[in-house]
């Protein structure tokens, strides 16, 4: 993912009736690492709004100057990249940027930066995916097994004939079969009495993954998967 813009919450003050929040507005492209750098010094540090950069200009930087710029009309006072906000001010800083860049959550943000669409990554191991999403839709896994029983399942839901995945082998060994006994681990699809071998490696299940888009008429683009 490219850069972002954060407005993070320093510190805050109730003081004679009126609120003063210290917020620190600079660009990044790893929120995460960035608040737990200002938790660091400030326990109670807090991310307050993300926004994506402007991706159609030459320099990234040229986005978080013009959100400073904006900032200083906002703000009661301005220390480097640190702005006092009184009151509602914030608020209404903040409004006037979602008119300007596109707001995003932190769990988008680590989405994003997280994602491998289709077929741009070749060695998965190591890795241990969290969500995928298939044709639109998401779903929540814990496993590449999980990824693997998702995607037969949602496969099978739509296209209810199966044979062509048992075309889908290996050098010595078959994926697919009405038969657990021809399979060293195999799962049953669900509402189905079809097979799958499990004892698989996380690179050989996407390997199959790819196989099974390919024969039944997916594009890699229909599959994305979060880590």
């Amino acid at each position: 993912m490219g850069k972002m813009i954060y407005a993070i919450k320093i510190s805050d003050l109730v003081t004679i009736g009126l609120k003063v929040i210290n917020v620190k507005i600079g660009q990044t492209n790893d929120i995460d690492s960035t608040l737990r750098q200002y938790q660091r010094g400030n326990p109670d540090a807090e991310l307050l709004d993300l926004w994506e950069s402007n991706p159609s200009l030459k320099n990234p930087y040229d986005c978080e100057k013009g959100i400073h710029l904006l900032a200083e009309k906002y703000a009661y006072e301005r220390k480097k990249e640190t702005f006092i906000f009184l009151q509602d001010a914030y608020q209404n800083f903040a409004e006037n940027v979602n008119l300007l860049l596109r707001r995003i959550t932190a769990e988008q943000a680590k989405r994003k930066s997280g994602e491998i669409k289709g077929g741009q990554k070749t060695d998965y191991k190591g890795t241990k995916p969290s969500l995928i999403m298939f044709c639109g839709k998401e779903y929540k896994v814990n496993s590449w097994r999980e990824v693997l029983s998702k995607i037969i399942e949602e496969i099978y839901k739509e296209k209810r004939d199966f044979t062509p995945a048992f075309n889908i082998r290996g050098e010595k060994r078959i994926y697919f079969s009405t038969n657990p006994k021809g399979l060293f681990q195999p799962q049953k699809i669900k509402d189905a009495n079809l097979f799958y071998e499990a004892n698989l490696s996380a690179n050989q299940i996407m390997r199959i993954i790819k196989s099974l888009l390919k024969v039944f008429g997916y594009s890699e683009q229909n599959l994305r998967v979060f880590f």
